[in-house]
Parts: structure tokens; C-alpha cells; sequence
């Protein structure tokens, strides 16, 4: 009997990705996905020493993937990498290399342009080497970031609370949301970048920038033309300059392809790429202004803007009304803590500086330590002068306790809004005469789609976020993913994101017995969630029978103790 032919295997970053290359290959290939990093700095502390080397671990929740792949990359012919055509694709495809035994020299790196078959098979036959001064430029970048968001937020833990921190980018976002709005004219050229882009988006389609970016990955990524087969419409949307791919599909012809979103995005970049645009702004702070206020600056934006604005409102630094946005009575005190030590280190000029530096990296014309180190020996004068202002005796401070306008039902009390490990919840201000707690939930108008209840949103620890029904504990239903506005074409239902950390999200009907989950990718992935919070569950219940066995024991070996004296 012949033995079984080795399959060669080809990993990216995103699902989707993987599932348009597996349409372009044989059966002698394996395309897998990564889901992003495998590993990464750890959230909880800084990861990066004084010597600005990482310290990097397996992602949170990633274990069982990480083991899964090394299984099937063990046995396979050959290995190749085609993450996304940038510096943090080339980053990845590294890491990748070191974890799964790729010599990095070897011809394993896909650079996928445009996911088209033609661009793929001419990018398979020249597989390269991995570009080492490419990924160092984005590890450049990140170590630089996460060092000076830590010991930013080192020094505003003691300045203002605890968990307060800011990052480069996201201090100057917030500095220009501060400032007073002035009218601006907007001109947008020819040439199609990511930014120019989002302002086309938000202008013409009232598209958020994240909403741009994540539509614009489901073009690059693939779209299923059935009879005509798999094939993305538009190049990598965070590079340099976005434009259609060599097949060049006219909207029209693709329309019942796509979502109505998806159509509107796409004839918008067909439609646009030869124009000149002018808009008049009205001077109200809101994403066009800030887009504009940037490019005045000559800053690199595209990539970090949803995210930073996205994090600003989380951190609950800004408000959002009505597409408009305001700096909050925190966000103030944040502006105010970084005044006179930070204005420089934070300013444009400085953002502009370490973004040539890292190009010059990429370039191979710097090396990636000397980058780091120059920036964060000046920002560490900064950080000293900082802290000294505090004083020696100066420690973290906690979160002031918020007054709720709930009552306590046991006790009559007004209840308090406290924040504890697992996350924030009502306390009874009559403590310790009463101990009543319960969770913090904000009721949301969309209807849980087991019951048709009201869905209510639950903050936990670490900034996370959970979902579950009025009606619990009657009614089961709880999700991460967040509900959206929209509902399900086919049975009405809630639709909810599921989110990834490198790329764009997966939408999905919250009824599991509509038409439109049937085979469905997100079924493997929920059920992959309850799999683990079932052995989670079980493992804390097998501890609890473990400690509740050692206690008879330790109170038999006492009574016994005590006959023999």
C-alpha cells in the first residue's frame, strides 16, 4: 500500500483569506489560518525590558490552535506564509518561521497583492525569502508603542487612577479633538489611498472609518462569484495606494455578489479612482475635520485612526453624538496630565520623526534598536521629570466609587458603582450591613434572539465586554460578540460580530436555527467557545470537590491528633 503523498501547507492570518487561496490550489496543499497572532506582548504588563528586547507569549485563548498547527506543519511537505502584503505581514510570516521550523532564507513568503488566481499563481512561483529589515520595521513600531503606553500609564495611574494609560497616536487624536473646530476645505486627490479613502467613505456613504477599513478587507480578501469562482475586486486596502485588480469587474456586474454595503464601497472606489473631489467642512469636530486636521499635519493616519477613536470612546475620554465628538471631563484631566512633560514627545513633528525612522528600517538604512532607543531615551527625561512632580510617596490611585440611581431592594439604599477584578457591579452603599451586589448591565434596544427579550451589555475586567438577556437566568443566551443594529434578511433576528484582532469581522444571525447559519464558519468557532467554557466549568468544579474533600480530612487528622495528646 503507497503511503500517504504530504501535503504542502500555506498558513495566513484571516478565514476568509483561506478559504479564496484553497479555490486557487490542489489537493497536495493545506491552507490554514492563524487568526492573527499567535503570539504577542502580554496585555497585563509592559514586555518589554530595559533594553528594549520583547518578551513575547502565547496569545490568550490561542493554545489549542498554536498545538493544532504545529501538528499538521510537522508532517507537511513544505511551508509557505501569504500574510498580508506589509510590514506586519512580513512580521508575522517571521514569527511563523520561528515557531513552526522554516529557515527564513528559504523561498516561503507569498506576497499576495490582490487575491486574484492569476496574481496568486505569480506570486506562488516567486515565493521569496522573508524580508527581515521589512518586519523588523513593524516590530520597531511595536515595541515603541507598547513601552511608551506602559510607562504612560504608570505615571497617570498615580496622577489620576488606575487604568488610565494613552498611546502616541491616541494622545494627538485627543489633543486635536480638544481644540477648538475651525472650518476647513477638504480636497481629495486622484490617487486612491487608505486615507483618502475614508474620507470619501465617510463624506459620500456616511461610512465610519471603521466601517471603510472593514469592508474594504472584505473586498481584498475574496468574494464568492460562484459559477465564476472566488476572486478579490480591490488590492490591499492598507497599503500604499488601492486599486481594482487585473480583472477589473464593473459594479454592475457584481452587485448580487455583494452586501448592500460591500456594493456601495466598491462602486464608490470604481467610480472615483479618476476624480478630484472638494468638500466644504462645517468646523464641528467629527471625522472629516480630524481627517483633514491630520493631513495638514503630514500625518500617516489611515491605519490607527478607527482604532484610536474606537479606544478614546471605550476609555470613555470622549463622547460620540451624533457623529460629533467631545472630550470628556476625563479626557480633559488626561490632556492636562501630559501637558508641559509629554507636548513634545507627543507632538506631530515627533509622530512624523519615528514614522521616517521606521521606513528607514524598513529600507534597511536604520537599524530597529537604535530607532527604539533614540525615541524612548528622550521620552524617558520626559517621563522622569513626570513622575518627580508626583513626589516619592506618590502610589496608584483607585477609580472613585459612582452613586447609581439604583436602590437596593433588600436594604432601601442607594447602590454604588465599584469596580473589582471581575470587572465593574452595583454594591449596596450600606456595606458591610448589607452586602448586596449585583452585575452592572446597560439594557440595549435589540432583542435577544432566543427569547425576543431585551439584550444587555455587561462590562467585565481587562476592557472586556459581554452580552447576555434580560431575562437570565430564565433564558440562557450570552455572547462576546457585540449585536448590531442590523437584523437578519432571512428570520429578522439580531445579528452579531464576531471580532478578530488583525482583520475584519465575521457577521452572523444570533438564531441558530436560521437558514443562514447552516454550515456556516462561525458554527465550529461558538462551538469551540462553549467547548472550552465547558472544561473551564468542569475543571473549577473538580478543584471545589478537591478542596471540599481536604477539609473533612484536615478535621479528621486534627480529631485524631488530639486522642493521641
Amino acid at each position: 500500500m503507497a503511503g500517504k503523498t504530504l501535503k504542502s501547507v500555506i498558513l495566513v492570518e484571516s478565514t476568509a483569506k483561506a478559504r479564496t487561496i484553497r479555490k486557487f490550489v490542489g489537493k497536495s496543499y493545506s491552507v490554514m489560518s492563524t487568526d492573527g497572532f499567535l503570539k504577542d506582548l502580554p496585555k497585563s504588563r509592559i514586555g518589554v525590558n530595559e533594553n528594549y528586547q520583547p518578551d513575547y507569549i502565547t496569545v490568550r485563548g490561542k493554545g489549542a490552535l498554536l498545538a493544532e498547527l504545529k501538528r499538521e506543519t510537522l508532517k507537511a511537505r513544505r511551508i509557505f506564509f501569504a500574510t498580508n502584503p506589509d510590514a506586519q505581514g512580513e512580521f508575522l510570516a517571521r514569527q511563523y518561521c520561528e515557531l513552526f521550523g522554516v529557515n527564513p532564507k528559504s523561498h516561503c513568503r507569498i506576497f499576495l497583492e490582490e487575491m486574484t488566481r492569476e496574481n496568486f499563481k505569480a506570486a506562488f512561483e516567486n515565493a521569496r525569502p522573508i524580508d527581515e529589515n521589512l518586519a523588523d520595521a513593524f516590530q520597531a513600531k511595536q515595541l515603541l508603542d507598547k513601552y511608551v503606553s506602559h510607562k504612560v500609564g504608570e505615571y497617570l495611574s498615580r496622577k489620576i487612577w488606575r487604568g488610565v494609560k494613552v498611546g502616541r497616536f491616541r494622545a494627538m487624536l485627543l489633543k486635536l479633538i480638544a481644540e477648538p473646530a475651525r472650518e476647513k476645505v477638504l480636497t481629495v486627490e486622484k490617487n486612491l489611498t487608505p486615507a483618502v479613502l475614508q474620507e470619501l467613505a465617510f463624506k459620500e456613504l456616511n461610512f465610519s472609518t471603521a466601517r471603510t477599513r472593514i469592508i474594504a478587507e472584505q473586498l481584498y480578501e475574496g468574494i464568492n462569484f460562484e459559477a465564476n469562482g472566488y476572486g478579490g475586486l480591490i488590492t490591499y486596502p492598507h497599503g500604499r495606494e488601492i486599486s481594482l485588480t487585473s480583472e477589473r469587474r464593473e459594479p454592475a456586474a457584481v452587485q448580487e455578489y455583494l452586501t448592500e454595503q460591500q456594493f456601495k464601497l466598491y462602486n464608490l472606489i470604481y467610480s472615483h479612482l479618476a476624480e478630484e473631489k472638494t468638500f466644504e467642512l462645517d468646523g464641528v469636530t467629527n471625522d472629516a475635520t480630524l481627517m483633514a486636521a491630520f493631513d495638514a499635519l503630514k500625518v500617516d493616519w489611515a491605519e490607527f485612526y478607527s482604532v484610536g477613536i474606537a479606544s478614546l470612546i471605550k476609555r470613555k475620554y470622549i463622547t460620540a453624538e451624533d457623529y460629533v465628538y467631545k472630550v470628556t471631563a476625563l479626557g480633559e484631566r488626561v490632556l492636562d496630565a501630559l501637558k508641559n512633560f509629554f507636548d513634545e514627545i507627543f507632538s506631530a513633528d515627533s509622530y512624523n520623526e519615528v514614522t521616517a525612522q521606521v521606513k528607514e528600517v524598513a529600507a534597511g538604512k536604520a537599524q530597529k534598536i537604535s530607532v527604539i532607543k533614540n525615541y524612548c531615551d528622550r521620552f524617558n527625561k520626559k517621563f522622569d521629570e513626570a513622575m518627580n512632580s508626583l513626589g516619592e510617596d506618590a502610589a496608584p490611585q483607585n477609580m472613585p466609587v459612582e452613586e447609581s440611581e439604583e436602590i437596593c431592594e433588600k436594604c432601601g439604599r442607594k447602590m454604588l458603582i465599584r469596580h473589582g477584578r471581575y470587572g465593574v457591579f452595583l454594591a449596596c452603599s450600606g456595606f458591610p450591613d448589607c452586602k448586596n451586589t449585583k452585575p452592572l448591565l446597560e439594557f440595549l434596544d435589540k432583542k435577544c434572539p432566543k427569547c425576543g427579550g431585551r439584550l444587555a451589555k455587561r462590562s467585565l475586567n481587562r476592557g472586556r465586554t459581554f452580552y447576555c438577556c434580560e431575562n437570565s437566568p430564565q433564558c440562557d443566551f450570552a455572547t462576546w460578540d457585540e449585536p448590531q443594529s442590523m437584523t437578519c434578511k432571512v428570520c429578522g433576528s439580531t445579528m452579531f460580530a464576531h471580532r478578530f484582532k488583525d482583520r475584519a469581522p465575521m457577521f452572523y444571525c444570533g438564531n441558530e436555527n436560521c437558514s443562514t447559519r447552516e454550515n456556516h464558519p462561525m458554527n465550529k468557532i461558538l462551538a469551540d467557545i462553549k467547548h472550552r467554557a465547558e472544561l473551564r466549568k468542569a475543571r473549577k468544579e473538580k478543584l471545589a470537590a478537591k478542596a471540599a474533600e481536604k477539609v473533612p480530612a484536615k478535621k479528621s487528622a486534627r480529631k485524631n491528633s488530639e486522642k493521641k495528646s
